[in-house]
């Protein structure tokens, strides 16, 4: 019986899921230049991620990213520093994974479709929440 609970809830979660995903082969966009953000305010790590967009013939053609930790600190080359070395190595793991979002969804243009690096996953969640927003801004 726990058996059966468990694969329904992984089935209904799935689908929930599913449903609230945005549609991106649906949308259309103006042309300019289009801000996202994204605050993260999980009490443990907040951060914020930013994003601009240059949208041109209805096509992603560039992106920049930025992320923040939540003393607003750039998570760059120094992010982690604080922590000592075995937490610096894991943070610019992110930071080397993260780096790669914005380029990646100039060659994919679909945000759903960016997909997460091991190391930097709830960047991942953050850039494309930034992203979205910079997309309803920019819709038709």
């Amino acid at each position: 019986m726990k058996k059966y609970l468990l694969v329904g809830m992984v089935v209904a979660l799935s689908l929930l899921t599913a449903c609230g995903k945005k549609d991106f082969s649906k949308m259309t966009f103006n042309d300019g230049e289009y801000q996202g953000h994204f605050n993260n305010d999980d009490k443990d790590h907040p951060s914020t991620a930013d994003v601009v967009l240059t949208i041109q013939d209805g096509k992603i053609v560039a992106c920049t990213a930025e992320f923040r930790d939540g003393k607003g600190n750039i998570k760059g080359d120094d992010y982690g520093k604080e922590a000592g070395d075995e937490k610096y190595k894991k943070a610019q793991i992110a930071v080397e994974g993260f780096s790669t979002y914005a380029d990646k969804l100039v060659e994919v243009q679909d945000p759903n479709e960016v997909d997460a690096v091991s190391g930097a996953t709830v960047s991942n969640k953050e850039f494309k929440e930034a992203v979205w927003d910079a997309l309803d801004k920019a819709k038709k």
